[in-house]
């Protein structure tokens, strides 16, 4: 591997990582991202090339026939297909286009899964990179919300411009002045790891940092699908945890017993549950921050009595608060809709309506993912991305039934991309590039775990 490759990588992910969006930098019609995409994929190539490794699995990952190769070539096929039910159906071209290079973003695994790997570029240094990552774009939402909360508070507007433009329009500010950013995923996933490495006393100072300035950066991101997927995440850990642990021990009651007798499973346990009932508290209050309305009714007493006095209230009025939830409203009005396109034809429902599709009057950007693949795609395309989510677990087990341990940091990552799983039903990442390069990570992880491992069986 080359000087200039590691450099590649390290910018490559780096990017993925910090970049939001995508769209910090342009260079004409292209964005950074899919500059490092393109020059990603050549350069891999011209190795492949240059080495003469056209038949060689080592190297050559395009004929490296497993199933995770299958999957994606399938998948990648059924999204030219999409194309062509869209254009079919009468979508717009330039919708098709968009939906359709958002996702051609799966064509990295390809080189990933090359490159990743203990000789090349490892594991660990790719969650270094992640989580310092995420404790940069912490630390940059944390000071752009105070900013908007405090200096800039009596002129926001002026702010709220600048910064949009610093940042191509790749920031959301919350009626609060607190910012989302699309890289907040990473900040959460870094949270993740971090806390689990802290608990299990294997942990950096990145880690103490991320705990603190990733915890207040996603709390005041203000987007509650965080705090599910988190929750969801940390019950994972729990799971997986208690698996590892008792699973030399045969019989549920003497499991129970020795989990029981485990000081640091009781631990570990009793922190994560604490951290984790304190989410419906946050969620709420999140609810009303972003939804409160207040509704001002005056009660009766206010009219005039029969002999020209006033009523008894004084015309005292009483004020209501109620939640009017947009985001959640907004959702059931995509899930209506979608109902109603997949069931208009059964070839709705098997092959799907194509890119470009509209969803209640949407046309891109639908926050809910997997209904977003079901429409677009059908109950093929969502069968392929299904499957592909089930290979990263099944790799992880096949290994671990073959004698593997889970390390810390697989767990994390398993609970985290089941986290991730729950979190794009609600805030789209799964089909970007943003959730699509860390599932293609799992996916070469995974990968590589059982095949280490059947090597060493061998």
């Amino acid at each position: 591997m080359t000087k200039f490759e590691k450099i590649l990588l390290t910018v490559f992910f780096v990017e993925l990582f910090i970049g939001g969006g995508g769209r910090l930098i342009d260079f004409g019609v292209l964005s950074i991202r899919q500059v490092l995409f393109l020059l990603l994929i050549v350069t891999f190539m011209f190795r492949i090339v240059k080495n003469k490794a056209f038949l060689n699995k080592e190297m050559n990952t395009f004929i490296r026939m497993n199933p995770i190769t299958l999957g994606i070539y399938i998948l990648i096929l059924w999204f030219f297909v999409s194309v062509i039910i869209g254009y079919l159906n009468g979508h717009a071209l330039s919708v098709i286009v968009t939906d359709f290079f958002r996702v051609s973003f799966f064509a990295v695994y390809f080189p990933l899964a090359y490159y990743i790997s203990d000789e090349r570029f490892s594991k660990n240094r790719i969650i270094t990179l992640l989580k310092y990552s995420a404790l940069i774009v912490a630390l940059f939402t944390i000071t752009v919300s105070v900013l908007g909360k405090t200096v800039f508070s009596s002129s926001f507007d002026n702010f709220y411009y600048f910064m949009n433009w610093l940042m191509n329009d790749d920031l959301y500010f919350r009626p609060s002045a607190s910012v989302f950013y699309k890289s907040h995923l990473f900040v959460l996933i870094g949270l993740i790891l971090s806390l689990n490495a802290v608990l299990d006393k294997k942990y950096t100072k990145v880690d103490i940092a991320n705990i603190i300035f990733c915890s207040i950066s996603i709390l005041w991101s203000e987007t509650r699908g965080f705090l599910l997927a988190f929750v969801l995440s940390v019950f994972m850990i729990i799971l997986l945890d208690a698996k590892v642990l008792t699973d030399p021990i045969k019989g549920l009651a003497k499991k129970g017993a020795y989990l029981l007798k485990s000081r640091y499973f009781l631990k570990k346990f009793i922190i994560l549950v604490l951290v984790a009932s304190s989410v419906p508290l946050l969620y709420n209050n999140m609810t009303l921050d972003r939804f409160e309305s207040e509704v001002v009714e005056e009660q009766p007493g206010d009219e005039i009595a029969e002999d020209g006095e006033k009523g008894n209230s004084g015309g005292r009025k009483n004020t209501e608060t109620e939640v009017n939830d947009v985001s959640v409203n907004t959702r059931l009005e995509f899930i209506i809709d979608s109902k109603d396109i997949i069931l208009a034809s059964p070839a709705n429902l098997v092959v799907g309506t194509g890119y470009g599709t509209e969803i209640a009057g949407r046309v891109t950007g639908l926050e809910m993912s997997f209904l977003d693949i079901l429409v677009e795609q059908g109950l093929i395309g969502l069968a392929v991305w299904a499957f592909l989510f089930l290979i990263v677990f099944y790799n992880y087990y096949k290994a671990y039934k073959r004698g593997a341990k889970l390390s810390i940091l697989e767990i994390s990552l398993l609970s985290a991309f089941m986290g991730l799983l729950l979190l794009t039903n609600i805030n789209p990442f799964i089909n970007n590039p943003i959730g699509i390069s860390f599932f293609i990570i799992l996916l070469v992880l995974s990968q590589n775990k059982k095949d280490s491992w059947s090597k060493e069986i061998k």
